[in-house]
This record gives C-alpha cells, sequence and structure tokens, in this order.
C-alpha cells in the first residue's frame, strides 16, 4: 500500500482523500519562442544587423550575445507589468531592457522612458567600436556596405588562401589615434 501523502501541484497533501485542483502555476521566465519574439518586436538599431543588435525600450543599445550579463550592452527579458504584479509571461507583456535598467526599474510598472534613461549606462558605442564588439563576438562584421570576417591565423601568416569568400576586415582601423 502506498503512503497517504500525495503530490498535486506541487504540494503535499496528508489527507489521502481526493484534493481540490489548484489553479495551474504561472511560468515566471519566458520561453524561447517568447524571447525570440520579444527580440524582434524591439526597435531594430539602424545599420546594424538586426539579429544581432536592438534598441531597448530605454533607446540603449543591446547585444544579443550578452543576455542576462551585467555589461553595458547587455539585457533581460523584462515584465512590462512586473509578475509579482500579475504581469504574465507573454510576448504583450515582454520587453528587452539593459540589464542595469531592468534591475533599477524592479517591480516597478509603466516605468517612463525618461526615468530608464536615468537608470541606463552611459557609454555610447560609435560604429568602429561596434564592429570591433561584433568581430570579436561573432568573428565578423554584418551591416549595410561593411561585411567582412576574422582571418584565420593560417591565413594572417600567409599560409593559407581563405575558403570564405566575404573579404577579411581590417580591424582595429587605421584612423585609430596613437596614444
Amino acid at each position: 500500500m502506498e503512503p497517504s501523502t500525495s503530490q498535486h501541484n506541487g504540494e503535499a497533501s496528508s489527507s489521502g482523500g481526493a484534493s481540490k485542483p489548484k489553479e495551474k502555476d504561472r511560468p515566471r521566465s519566458f520561453d524561447e519562442k517568447t524571447r525570440t519574439a520579444c527580440w524582434r518586436k524591439a526597435a531594430v538599431l539602424a545599420g546594424r544587423h538586426p539579429e544581432r543588435w536592438r534598441q531597448d525600450a530605454a533607446g540603449n543599445v543591446v547585444c544579443r550575445r550578452f543576455w542576462s550579463c551585467h555589461g553595458c550592452l547587455c539585457y533581460e527579458y523584462d515584465h512590462i507589468v512586473p509578475f509579482s504584479k500579475g504581469g504574465e509571461s507573454t510576448v504583450d507583456n515582454c520587453q528587452i531592457l539593459q540589464t542595469r535598467v531592468n534591475r533599477s526599474k524592479s517591480d516597478k510598472a509603466w516605468v517612463e522612458q525618461a526615468e530608464m534613461k536615468g537608470f541606463s549606462c552611459n557609454v555610447k558605442f560609435t560604429d568602429k567600436e561596434l564592429d570591433v564588439i561584433e568581430m570579436a563576438v561573432y568573428g565578423d562584421v554584418i551591416r549595410p556596405g561593411k561585411q567582412c570576417r576574422c582571418k584565420s591565423v593560417a591565413e594572417m601568416l600567409g599560409q593559407v588562401k581563405p575558403k570564405n569568400q566575404m573579404a577579411a576586415c581590417d580591424l582595429p582601423y587605421d584612423d585609430v589615434s596613437k596614444t
């Protein structure tokens, strides 16, 4: 005979009898499908590959590879109406926010863009800096008028010709001032 303790929706019941079903637990985190749709609805960063770069709700530049970290290009998926205040983990209630903005917003609902900008990392990146970051993160740069890739070590040593027809990037740029 089995013990009288049974599991129902994560709760233990020692009554042994039928227990009243609880309301289905709400998922706190966004699933992959919702995160992808949330990324796609964020503002596209002009002149940048939309699957790599976006602007968050405060206008900050974020890089898709920098999810859930703490740097200035990092972001998190935010519940517009906080989960703690009944917000659901749906596309309509999702936005990307620079990590420090999301942490400062915390469980506040309907924070104005100007207030979110005040929480933002105060670093602005030039196109050249974003190119270097993109090269380091993805191994190539893809944007209108500028598509290039990393050279392999063997290619740099002149031991092999590239198989990839995309031109190799000349990074860092020649016009970067020396200090």
